[in-house]
């Protein structure tokens, strides 16, 4: 794509400038610059013909360039906005000239916002158009936060003025839904009883709907709107179609009946939490509310609570002067009980009379306050001011309104709304003076609030430096709350530690301390709120015992604060990116309208910085994957097979103890791996010339003679020239396996216990076969003898004798042998074993043990059964293990024989199996889970450690280890092993076990039967 210099418009054209010169940047370097503005950039042809989009249009629009080139339909403009956008476009494809336009337009997600849509043509020097360019920026904030401004204040206007109740709240059900694109709004009103609902509000809604709503009664069952208002929480119902609440009174259907789809209801409380109704918003189609929804709900349920509970003060102030002639003490406890300050003066405007709600705000009496001693409560700024007015009224003899201060019995001042009423008698003369002072303070604060907000977002819009911007966030906040100080903090790139960004108040030796803290939880309060991603207070700092290590707070009440609470700003994916931090001098806690305030702060904080940071997110990604790499001692790499080219991250050169100066080839990784391990490593490059992943462990042999262990897998892609680009990583796992040979030492220690135990256990039966060979042993000698000494000598029975004085002590050296091999402390040892030899082994030193306790043995064990892989000593002291545990098992068995069957046969998948099948006294199957646990026993005098040996030894040869109850009297206890080579797990693939001699050993003492 080629660009020729030109103009965008003509010289001195209103509204156009000259054109850049583009022919030295390319088209991937022009894509970039349009991918890079923030903004929506489309390109036309002259005569109108979309045809560049940038990126973001792509991504907010969800849309191919194909789709979005013919925009007129599709929905992608609101139907509304539609016509005047086509006529402004017509206008100026026509004529050639700009145009500047506000529209809506429909994301990707469904909603629609607002944006300030410009078009500019470009010129060549002839003044022809050569192109079209439109530029299109997001002002949905703006013109949200200009429409709730002025309608909020209308609204307030309203609450202040003689509009009645249904007009008030039927205006702020338009606002909201115009506020709140495609919604329906309502308001409903808690009964004087607090029983029922009574209708308030739905200018939108069928009155067939909200006719079935009024008089529903006030709990859980009846709808969201009685349960919101019951329960005095919000209650969201997303999609009416699968809601399963309130059916006892039918409210889903009826509500579907009329198009409704999700309903939203929140309580409307007062200042005193009592509820006063509920705030409602419907959808004719699923949906959940956004905290922007959750924001706006808040700032109109406060709307509704300020009209409603205004209504009924003026109420309850009615009925209480129409109740003043018929009994003062009656009316002295309503007007009491009045949500406001009521007072009274006689004609010449002195203070005769005060509620307790006054006295109890301004904590003065009415002897102090009486006669015109209540101007001492007033704002300095503000006596003035309305004594004069006062003044005018009594000269007037009209009602009239003032806004003024009040000092709070704290010393805190908060806005309230005076209104002066004057009584007549029958001849007009006045009697008596009455007023009520309204709390108007968070009125006063939410015009502050937007005017500041509108401004502030302004300045981000415009692209003021982030710093000013945060600067000039916190002297707002320190002016919207009094007597704080505010300071905003930034989690660095690398997320290790906090940067000072805004303070302007604070001590300048405080914002240095705190600059650099690291993002632990030990380092102070905002820390700990990024690293916990939640609020944390410090109600008062002179008894906080957190943050101790860094003396925090010692530093904290150097400077005179007392008081600090913390709060993340999180960016819109939930990535904590700040901190918002308000300080005071005195000990203090948040109120639900301190966090309100904090909530609001904290969104604008999080606009701007996340807006500023936008063009770092790369390069603090690239830093928070090195992070990543050196805390989990693991490094990235990747190797270009064709040209042996390798890349390692810093965590790589780490492991191997590089310097990251030298060139990474094959060559400099062999000179670092085991040299045991060198094979493993050509099979590894042989696997990846052939295209395939790998995954490998190894050793490498450092220069200090330390080895370390290494876990490597990588993944095969091939690049854009089509050569094959292996992706990877390297963890250094030396712990883990140092670990991993602690423990099987440990386990190997436990095994040769149990074996050792268990000798005790069989003496009797081993000497009785030692007894055997060793009678027969003296028997023979006593008749050799007898034979030599007879006369002549039969030297041929000597002899004969003589060989069978050899052969029982050849059975007795035998039967020793077996015990040493079984009960003797050796390390793992591999062999091929006949399980059915190694079976008639233990059977052999068993069965004098056996008989004697009366145990029929049958033995059914598998002609041309497959060798098994693994240690001969190991699986015999399972077999050993579970004959005796089946002994045991039957020795309390008298009503029926005492049979036990050791059974050996192939299983499917070319493993063996060994059964050992016993009729004592069965299994109880919610014991048999807790057979195999470490020291869990069923016999009064065990260990309880046999069977977990016994599984962790099958485990370790690929196997398993299993009891199960038998259809009649007793239980199975069965292993199955894999037959063949790469049988046992104990051998690991670069470890593999070497002990020849113990090998040699073993197969000489076993070998024999």
């Amino acid at each position: 794509m080629g660009y020729e210099p030109r103009n965008i418009g003509k010289p001195g054209d209103p509204g156009c400038a000259t054109g850049l010169h583009t022919s030295s940047v390319g088209e991937a370097r022009f894509c970039d610059i349009l991918d890079g503005i923030p903004g929506l950039v489309i390109t036309a042809a002259a005569t109108g013909e979309l045809e560049l989009f940038n990126l973001p249009v792509l991504e907010f629009f969800g849309k191919t360039p194909d789709e979005l080139r013919n925009w007129t339909a599709g929905g992608i403009v609101y139907p509304d906005d539609l016509p005047r956008l086509v006529e402004a476009f017509r206008l100026s494809m026509t004529t050639g000239c700009p145009y500047d336009l506000e529209y809506r337009l429909r994301r990707f997600d469904g909603v629609y916002r607002w944006f300030h849509g410009r078009a500019l043509p470009v010129r060549d020097s002839e003044g022809h158009i050569l192109n079209w360019y439109f530029l299109l920026n997001d002002v949905e904030d703006r013109r949200r936060a200009e429409t709730l401004l002025a309608s909020e204040n209308r609204l307030l206007e309203m609450v202040a003025g003689s509009n009645s109740i249904s007009e008030i709240l039927g205006e702020l059900c338009r606002l909201v839904e115009a506020t709140a694109t495609a919604s329906y709004c309502s308001v409903v009103l808690v009964n004087s009883s607090g029983t029922h609902l009574e209708h308030g509000a739905a200018p939108s809604l069928p009155s067939t709907f909200t006719a079935a709503i009024e008089g529903r009664p006030v709990n859980t069952d009846s709808g969201p709107c009685a349960m919101a208002a019951y329960l005095n929480e919000q209650v969201i119902s997303v999609d009416l179609a699968l809601e399963t609440r309130w059916e006892e009174y039918q409210w889903c259907p009826m509500a579907l009946a009329h198009g409704l789809r999700s309903c939203w209801s929140t309580p409307i409380s007062s200042t005193i939490g009592k509820v006063l109704g509920a705030f409602a918003i419907y959808y004719k189609e699923p949906r959940t509310p956004t905290t922007e929804d959750q924001v706006l709900i808040a700032q109109f349920t406060h709307i509704a609570s300020i009209a409603i509970e205004r209504q009924q003060s003026q109420m309850s102030l009615s009925r209480a002067l129409d109740e003043l002639k018929a009994s003062e003490g009656r009316l002295r406890t309503t007007i009491d009980a009045i949500p406001g300050l009521v007072w009274s003066a006689d004609p010449d405007g002195n203070v005769d009379f005060l509620n307790q709600a006054w006295c109890d705000y301004t904590g003065v009496g009415l002897e102090d306050a009486g006669g015109s001693g209540w101007a001492k409560t007033l704002h300095p700024n503000d006596a003035a001011g309305l004594t004069g007015y006062w003044a005018s009224l009594l000269a007037s003899g009209e009602p009239g309104e003032f806004e003024a201060r009040f000092r709070r019995f704290d010393g805190s001042c908060r806005w309230f709304l005076i209104r002066a009423v004057p009584l007549r008698d029958e001849t007009g003369r006045i009697i008596k003076w009455y007023g009520l002072s309204t709390d108007i303070e968070d009125r006063k604060q939410a015009d502050s609030l937007l005017a500041g907000e509108k401004r502030l977002l302004e300045r981000v819009a415009s692209g003021t430096p982030l710093g000013s911007i945060l600067e000039d966030l916190c002297h707002f906040v320190e002016t919207t709350v009094t007597n704080s100080y505010c300071s905003i903090l930034l989690v660095d790139p690398t997320r290790t530690h906090l940067q000072h960004a805004a303070g302007p108040s604070l001590p300048t030796n405080f914002n240095a301390s705190v600059d650099g803290l690291p993002l632990v939880v030990s380092s102070g309060p905002c820390a700990t709120a990024v690293c916990l991603n939640e609020q944390v207070i410090a109600a008062d700092i002179t008894l906080d015992t957190r943050w101790a290590e860094y003396a925090w707070c010692p530093m904290a009440l150097a400077n005179g604060l007392k008081a600090c609470w913390s709060t993340p700003i999180s960016s819109t994916n939930g990535t904590v990116i700040g901190i918002f931090a308000i300080y005071y001098k005195e000990p203090k806690t948040p109120t639900p309208r301190d966090q309100a305030l904090i909530g609001q702060f904290t969104h604008i904080a999080s606009i701007a910085i996340e807006r500023a940071q936008g063009e770092a997110a790369l390069t603090r990604s690239e830093a928070f994957l090195a992070k990543a790499q050196q805390l989990s001692l693991t490094g990235s790499f990747s190797w270009r097979v064709a040209t042996g080219e390798i890349t390692w991250s810093e965590q790589a050169y780490r492991i191997f103890e590089f310097d990251p100066a030298l060139t990474v080839t094959l060559e400099l990784i062999g000179s670092r791996v085991h040299p045991d391990d060198i094979p493993l490593m050509r099979d590894m490059v042989a696997r990846a010339q052939a295209g395939q992943d790998f995954e490998y462990e190894h050793r490498l042999q450092m220069q200090d003679g330390s080895t370390k262990h290494l876990h490597m897998i990588a993944h095969g892609i091939v690049d854009e020239a089509g050569q094959m680009e292996y992706i990877g990583a390297v963890q250094d796992v030396t712990e883990r396996r140092l670990a991993d040979q602690a423990l099987s030492k440990v386990r190997s220690e436990l095994a040769h216990v149990a074996r050792v135990t268990s000798l005790g256990a069989m003496t009797a039966s081993i000497a009785h076969e030692v007894n055997q060979p060793l009678f027969g042993i003296v028997n023979n000698a006593s008749t050799c003898l007898r034979m030599l000494a007879a006369d002549p000598p039969n030297i041929e029975g000597a002899l004969e004798t003589a060989r069978r004085t050899l052969r029982d002590g050849n059975r007795a050296s035998d039967v020793i042998k077996r015990l040493r091999a079984l009960f003797r402390k050796t390390e793992a040892i591999t062999e091929s074993v006949d399980l059915n030899e190694a079976a008639r082994e233990v059977v052999a030193l068993s069965l004098s043990d056996l008989q004697r306790n009366r145990i029929i043995l049958r033995s059914e064990l598998a002609s041309s059964l497959p060798l098994v892989i693994g240690d001969r000593v190991q699986l015999q002291q399972v077999i050993l293990n579970l004959l005796r545990n089946a002994s045991d098992a039957m020795s309390s068995v008298t009503d029926r024989p005492r049979q036990l069957v050791i059974k050996t046969e192939e299983e499917e998948g070319d493993r063996v199996r060994l059964a050992v099948q016993d009729t004592g006294v069965g299994l109880d199957s919610q014991t048999i889970d807790k057979l195999f646990q470490a020291f869990y026993t069923t016999k009064s005098n065990g260990m309880g450690i046999g069977l977990s040996i016994s599984r962790s030894i099958i485990e370790k040869h690929r196997g398993r280890l299993w009891a199960a109850p038998n259809s009649g009297p007793g239980a199975t206890f069965s292993f199955s092993i894999p037959r063949g080579p790469g049988a046992v797990t104990g051998v690991d693939s670069l470890d593999t076990i070497q002990t020849p001699v113990a090998v040699t050993e073993a197969a000489r003492v076993m070998g024999n039967p």
